[in-house]
């Protein structure tokens, strides 16, 4: 049966996904003042309120050559394409970059690294995420590194971070968020796509976001006058891994008959979950609650246990098949944290498969194959 046409409010984010390394290297080579994320948690409203582009980093396809010479190559892929993208110079042209402490081991050491082998950008701060959710400390911490990261952004451009620009800027991101939970809504019910939604959360990254709020509100409410569907009956897969830059692996699920559910990866649901709670006389005061309110990720402390917790209920709940973990070669936080959640799947009687990638998807057609044979599986037990 044929998938459903995206509506045309859609196509550019949809091409910004299609390579959005590529797109943000086209972006700044044009003067736009694009400051590179590489967490999907930290801040966007910040910079955007003071005439940055905030985009989360994101990797090429193409195969790394120079990373190897200043890491080790037993680390995480993703960050040795990253860094592979830095030492060829093609990040030469952003603006700035912003790294998470506090996450893994690769990344804790790309910082310093960079400094001593990148050849821009030359601004570059570090923002440290605490790895705990609840109690004062983590509050604490946040309110102090997120009016430290201000601080850099002011100096760095030359601007006071006003209070009603800052607003304005969280109430389009706001936007944003609420339309993409919108279009996951859709897609849930099989009226969208769900490689669309990690489409347009990545597009929305390097589109102007008062321009990306209304289209992805005009996609949204074309969307619903189309109305159901023809009845189709996919396979639904709860995906759950990190950075999944690349969106080939979730069309190809959906062109094989699968519903790939991205609520688990730090390129899906994540990155749109929840709103920020707007005080007009301190917009700054919720971002730091906001980050305590979002689901944990694999870097987050005891976050197998917690994952463990709500992978079940999540998966009964979402009726999901199966669960597919896709953790990136070289990945410790997911390589630890999905034994114990493969575990308490297999408790459940839940099918489950692991493939591990990278980031170029070289592996592509073990990967497919694998997934072909897994989806059989699922589909009979269905």
């Amino acid at each position: 049966m044929a998938l459903p046409e995206a509506p045309a409010a859609l196509a550019p984010f949809l091409q910004v996904a299609a390579d959005p390394s590529a797109a943000a290297v086209r972006a700044a080579a044009t003067g736009r003042k694009i400051l590179g994320l590489q967490c999907a948690r930290l801040p966007e409203e910040l910079p955007h309120a003071l005439g940055l582009q905030p985009w989360r980093l994101a990797v090429r396809r193409t195969a790394t050559r120079h990373a190897p010479s200043v890491m080790q190559t037993f680390s995480c892929s993703w960050v040795q394409a990253l860094l592979d993208q830095a030492l060829s110079g093609e990040l030469a042209n952003l603006w700035g970059v912003v790294f998470a402490a506090n996450t893994c081991d690769s990344l804790q050491n790309l910082p310093d690294i960079w400094r001593r082998t990148v050849n821009g950008p030359g601004r570059l701060h570090v923002m440290h995420l605490p790895a705990l959710s609840e109690g004062h400390a983590p509050l604490a911490l946040l309110q102090e590194e997120l009016a430290r990261l201000a601080r850099w952004l002011e100096r760095e451009t030359g601007q006071r971070l006003d209070r009603e620009r800052l607003a304005t800027s969280a109430r389009l991101f706001n936007r944003i968020r609420a339309a993409l939970r919108r279009l996951l809504a859709l897609a849930d019910r099989g009226e969208a796509r769900h490689s669309w939604v990690q489409g347009a959360a990545t597009g929305a990254q390097l589109l102007d976001a008062e321009l990306a709020a209304a289209a992805l509100e005009t996609a949204v409410d074309e969307l619903v006058a189309r109305g159901a569907p023809e009845e189709r009956a996919p396979v639904r897969l709860m995906l759950v891994g990190g950075l999944l830059d690349d969106l080939r692996l979730l069309e190809w699920m959906e062109e094989h008959d699968a519903q790939p559910l991205v609520e688990e990866t730090c390129t899906g649901a994540r990155t749109f979950e929840v709103q920020a709670d707007i005080d007009e006389a301190d917009p700054l005061a919720d971002l730091p609650r906001r980050h305590l309110r979002r689901s944990r990720c694999a870097v987050c402390a005891g976050s197998g246990r917690h994952r463990a917790a709500t992978l079940v209920a999540s998966v009964r709940e979402r009726r999901a098949a199966g669960v597919v973990f896709l953790p990136y070669r070289g990945c410790d936080p997911h390589a630890f944290d999905n034994v114990l959640l493969a575990q308490v799947l297999h408790d459940a009687s839940i099918p489950h498969l692991t493939v591990e990638v990278d980031p170029q998807l070289s592996n592509w057609g073990q990967v497919t194959t694998r997934l072909e044979a897994f989806l059989e599986l699922c589909a009979e037990r269905s």
